[in-house]
Formats: structure tokens, C-alpha cells, sequence
């Protein structure tokens, strides 16, 4: 419970859903929510129903809270490497029955195995290169809000995920005056804006790997953030998972 008893769940669900209409508004971006209502849902059922739909980003957004009321700001999280091998390594003992034996189990490791190993080790770099993507977006979407960096932690809520996923704490729901703020549709919407540039800028980032190609020069990335600005915005939340799928330039107004 945060100021202005804004709880952290609904409002959460709330930015989510603002969220989800205004990149559908304004992008042929597709996304879904994990939770639609006031729902408890494990946080590794959200990385996998992720995978279900076969999303092409995952973005788990959260409240932040501190016993001190003087903290701000947003953050990015993605997994650490280390939380990431394990869990490929985990999910290939628990699909291929493989027991816990040391270096051994590497060695008998099917096909299918390398495969998932090999998924999720691109999804965990991708993760970076969203993280760093989404922090520009949302500096240029929020550029009087504090950010308070890109951090990596085992977060549950990301492990098995085979695409690109990250946390996205929205702010502190314990700031007076950052709380309110969350509570703003236009605040809000800044979020989604900032959201849409990072997709987009991920987007062409993997497909220009795929070709072999050189990342775009600066001015390519500055076009791309002149066509996604538009209202002023800011917007915070909490838990609830949103696979996007593929993301391509805004809509004309």
C-alpha cells in the first residue's frame, strides 16, 4: 500500500491496460495481458504463457516501493546470466527427464536441448538490447523523471522466457508526489510511448543482426523518436506481464 492507498496490483493492471490500448491506437503492435482482473497468477506461469502466444517481447510492469518516502524514479531490470543458464538448464532436465549429474549432463543433452539452450541464450542478449532500448524510450517519453538505471537480478517473472523480457518498475508508489503522478492517464501514456520507441528500436535492431548489418547510425534512431513523441505522458505499475507482438512505425494521426 503505497500514498493515496494505490495499490500496487490494480494500479498496475490499470497502467497495463492504458498501455495496451494506446500502443494499439497508434502501431499494429499486439499486446496481451497476463492478467485481466483482480487475478493471482505464479510468476512463472507469466514467462510461459508468454511463450504460448510466442510474443516477441516480454515486459513485466511493477510499483516500486521504499521505507524511505524521498525515493524516485524508474527502473529496468533483466535476468542476470548466470539465473538465465540455469534456468535453461533446469528446463532441459525437466522436459528430457534428465538427471542432476554434473558435467555429465551437458554431455547428454539431446538435440532439442541445444535448441532451448541456444533460444534462451539469444533472448537473454536481446534482453540487454531491449533494456538499454526501453531506457531511452522512456527518457525521451518521461525526461523529468529520474532513471534510476539498468539493473539484472533473478527475477521470476523473467526466467523461461524465450524472447526478449524485462521488469519495468514504473516508479514508487511510496513518493508522495511520484504516486499521484502514476495515478495520471497522460503520465501513463508516456510510458506507452516510450514502450513503443523501444520496440521499434528492437525491432530493427534484430532484424538488421539477422542480415548482418550494421545498427543504424544515430540519426536513423532520432527519426524513429520524433515519430513516436507526441502528448507529453508519464505512468507507472506493477505485475502485470504483457507479451508484445511485433513492433513497426506508429500509425498516422
Amino acid at each position: 500500500m503505497g500514498y493515496h492507498a494505490s495499490r500496487e496490483k490494480a494500479l498496475t493492471l490499470e497502467i497495463s491496460k492504458v498501455l495496451q490500448a494506446w500502443i494499439h491506437a497508434h502501431s499494429n503492435v499486439k499486446v496481451s495481458l497476463t492478467r485481466h482482473g483482480d487475478v493471482d497468477l505464479a510468476l512463472r506461469d507469466r514467462p510461459r504463457s508468454a511463450n504460448k502466444l510466442r510474443g516477441d517481447a516480454l515486459i513485466s510492469v511493477h510499483c516500486n516501493a521504499s521505507s524511505k518516502s524521498t525515493v524516485e524514479g524508474m527502473e529496468v531490470w533483466f535476468l542476470t546470466a548466470d539465473s538465465s543458464m540455469k534456468v535453461i538448464h533446469d528446463i532441459v532436465r525437466r522436459e528430457e527427464g534428465v538427471p542432476e549429474a554434473g558435467p555429465e549432463v551437458a554431455r547428454r543433452w539431446s538435440a532439442q536441448g541445444v535448441v532451448e539452450t541456444l533460444r534462451h541464450a539469444e533472448a537473454h542478449r536481446a534482453s540487454q538490447a531491449f533494456a538499454i532500448a526501453l531506457r531511452r524510450g522512456l527518457m525521451r517519453a518521461r525526461p523529468h523523471t529520474r532513471f534510476r538505471g539498468i539493473k539484472q537480478d533473478a527475477f521470476g517473472v523473467l526466467k523461461e522466457a524465450r524472447m526478449p523480457a524485462v521488469v519495468l518498475e514504473v516508479g514508487y508508489i511510496t513518493h508522495p508526489e511520484e504516486s499521484i503522478a502514476l495515478m495520471v492517464r497522460r503520465n501513463q501514456e508516456a510510458f506507452a510511448r516510450g514502450i513503443l520507441f523501444a520496440l521499434i528500436e528492437l525491432d530493427a535492431s534484430m532484424a538488421q543482426q539477422r542480415a548482418g548489418r550494421a545498427p543504424p547510425p544515430r540519426d536513423s534512431a532520432a527519426r524513429r523518436d520524433n515519430a513516436v513523441r507526441g502528448n507529453s505522458a508519464h505512468h507507472h505499475t506493477s505485475g502485470a506481464g504483457q507479451p508484445l507482438r511485433r513492433a513497426s512505425a506508429p500509425r498516422p494521426h
